[in-house]
């Protein structure tokens, strides 16, 4: 009777996962272009091969597990996650008025250099340092297609929808954004930051518009994403009922197994 309750167990340990999920995309409503995860399930099949050393489990009647290979450990049948799929559609315009604020309208993203390497971002929410340097929020610089923008003034900066920036009539180097053919291969890093994990040949130049004075609101649904919340508490607490069921039926069993012996 042990194996009836590895299904919903194993169910109730991927409705936390999928509860963190989308409190994190509700936590980030009003994050700036933010991008919401979401979640599939699979119902797989327990291995037994890989629990033993040898084909002779550490059993008194020392069964071959070749003798089970039939079963394939169906017996054992239970949930799990089998993807946290990000969504990469583009979130509304959102005017600001502030001239260091910059949308992408299209796939793309920005390149910003942190400590750790290169990384991309969707958040244009930019600043200038005292040196002249345009910043992200957690104060990396934000790259060009010559390194870091730099040179730059407060009130005087222009960017065209193609990226050239300039300061007055000065040009001073083109903003370099970077688009990835399959953007699975995207981790997410804390500070609304995203790391490549792919091959060179995934990522080339990035052909997405450049809006000036805008930035872009995060995809997040709430609507939608508080309801599957709902939806997932409510199946957590159906599972947590079934382990429990189980649980006190095994006890019972036992009990009666007790009895007879005794």
């Amino acid at each position: 009777m042990l194996k009836n309750v590895y299904a919903p167990l194993s169910a109730g340990v991927a409705q936390e996962r999928v509860m963190e999920i989308l409190a994190n995309n509700m936590a980030n409503t009003n994050t700036t272009g933010f991008k919401e995860d979401n979640v599939s399930f699979a119902s797989m099949l327990a291995d037994p091969w890989p629990s033993y050393r040898t084909e002779l489990p550490p059993a008194p009647f020392k069964l071959d597990m070749r003798e089970l290979h039939p079963l394939h450990g169906s017996e054992m049948e239970y949930a799990a996650l089998s993807e946290v799929k990000t969504d990469h559609r583009q979130g509304a315009l959102q005017k600001t008025g502030n001239p260091l604020d910059f949308a992408l309208e299209g796939k793309g993203f920005f390149s910003v250099m942190t400590p750790f390497g290169e990384r991309f971002t969707r958040d244009g929410s930019f600043s200038l340092s005292p040196e002249g340097v345009l910043m992200t929020k957690g104060g990396f610089a934000v790259q060009g297609e010559n390194g870091a923008l730099t040179g730059l003034k407060e009130g005087n900066v222009k960017v065209l929808s193609t990226g050239e920036v300039y300061v007055g009539d000065r040009f001073v180097d083109k903003m370099k954004t970077t688009s990835f053919s399959d953007e699975k291969l995207l981790q997410r890093l804390g500070s609304n930051l995203w790391v490549h994990d792919g091959p060179q040949a995934n990522q080339s130049r990035g052909t997405a518009e450049l809006s000036q004075g805008y930035v872009e609101g995060s995809n997040v649904n709430p609507m939608r994403n508080l309801t599957n919340l709902i939806t997932a508490h409510r199946t957590y607490e159906a599972l947590q009922k079934a382990v429990k069921a189980h649980d006190e039926s095994m006890g019972l069993s036992a009990n009666k197994i007790g009895e007879v012996q005794g």
